[in-house]
């Protein structure tokens, strides 16, 4: 599913409506609120806003997620065996930014309001084997990343995929955040960014979304701060709805009509017998053997994630359309076409062997 966030003490009722209705016209079906910053003085101020928006998002049928951390419940002076405050609240779904010992987390499960309890996974620990080892309902068990608001301190691709893979091996269900380029609002007042992935920090949201969709390791996405543009609703849930992935790519001037179409015309479909030196896509073959493709007049030095097409001088491999992996020298039967576009690089290690892409030129 998809989400969004909302920080009601940040922002006015109507402005959270607002901000609702258009993401349930996208089709979001999350939202994300946080009691981490309940103000100690005058808890109700806090939650009174709260339940303000969590009102109008049950309306609209969102399941709402709140984050809190232990010390909400001495705040609200409430047990952890009871939830009957969040569900009179109409949460759907706890989330604990900081947890207990696997005990407290699997108890909290067997809630008979069947509020969801979803935990921490951005820490390399054992702490999802240990909160199985006290038999909690998986049904009602999921978890979802941090985000970060600092820079440089978001997690590596490597420790993301190490910490997904344990939930996804659990089969349990698993969030996500991106972040807007246009939001504003952020829970705390330094904010570079609601990002889980520090890689995704300053890249435009539909290149965070098509990456996330091929990295194939999360059931939901968060848009981690408000309000992202209704472009950017947009967008993310296309790229998640979308059946085949994209790369989009900048085409070279001296590029003919016929390598244009052998691009951009048909779905392409990566080689299973893999190359460390180039993603392969040959059908063309069999589609242009009888078209003749001339060698361009100055052959170019490959840099990885240029686009090539072999040329008649390459024989039985002619109009074979490849994407460089790694840089080397000029061959002049292969043309230099064009290049993935610099924020889609990150893609390119995503690509596996079978998988089906298509190329896009962006305007």
């Amino acid at each position: 599913m998809l989400g969004i966030a909302l920080y009601p003490d940040k922002t006015t009722i109507e402005e959270d409506k607002n901000y609702l209705s258009l993401a349930k016209k996208y089709g979001y079906q999350r939202v994300f609120m946080s009691l981490l910053q309940i103000d100690i003085e005058n808890p109700k101020k806090s939650i009174q806003r709260l339940k303000e928006s969590i009102q109008y998002a049950n309306e609209l049928q969102m399941e709402v997620t709140l984050d809190i951390h232990p010390m909400v419940f001495q705040y609200l002076k409430i047990k952890e065996d009871d939830l009957s405050y969040f569900a009179k609240m109409g949460v759907h779904t706890l989330r604990l930014d900081s947890g207990y010992d696997g005990r407290i987390e699997a108890m909290m499960t067997h809630n008979p309001y069947h509020i969801h309890i979803e935990v921490n996974m951005s820490k390399e620990t054992n702490y999802l084997d240990l909160i199985s080892s006290y038999h909690p309902q998986k049904q009602y068990l999921k978890g979802s990343h941090n985000f970060y608001p600092q820079r440089y301190t978001g997690l590596s691709l490597q420790s993301f995929m190490r910490c997904s893979q344990k939930f996804q091996n659990a089969h349990l269900s698993s969030a996500v955040f991106l972040t807007s380029q246009q939001a504003k609002v952020s829970p705390w007042p330094i904010s570079e960014g609601l990002c889980t992935l520090e890689m995704h920090r300053d890249l435009p949201i539909e290149v965070q979304a098509r990456h996330m969709k091929m990295l194939d390791m999360i059931d939901d996405w968060f848009i981690g701060n408000a309000y992202a543009s209704e472009e950017e609703l947009k967008t993310v849930s296309e790229v998640y709805h979308s059946q085949i992935d994209t790369l989009y790519i900048e085409i070279n001037d001296d590029i003919t009509d016929l390598e244009k179409e052998m691009l951009l015309k048909y779905i392409h479909e990566y080689r299973g017998d893999a190359s460390e030196y180039v993603i392969r896509s040959s059908k063309n073959r069999q589609r242009y053997y009888q078209c003749s493709l001339p060698a361009h007049k100055i052959p170019k030095d490959i840099q990885r994630g240029d686009l090539l097409i072999l040329n008649e001088n390459y024989g039985q491999y002619k109009s074979e359309v490849q994407i460089a992996l790694t840089d080397r020298q000029a061959d002049a039967r292969i043309n230099v076409v064009g290049r993935v576009r610099h924020e889609d690089m990150i893609l390119l290690e995503c690509l596996k062997p079978f998988q089906c892409f298509q190329l896009l030129e962006k305007e």
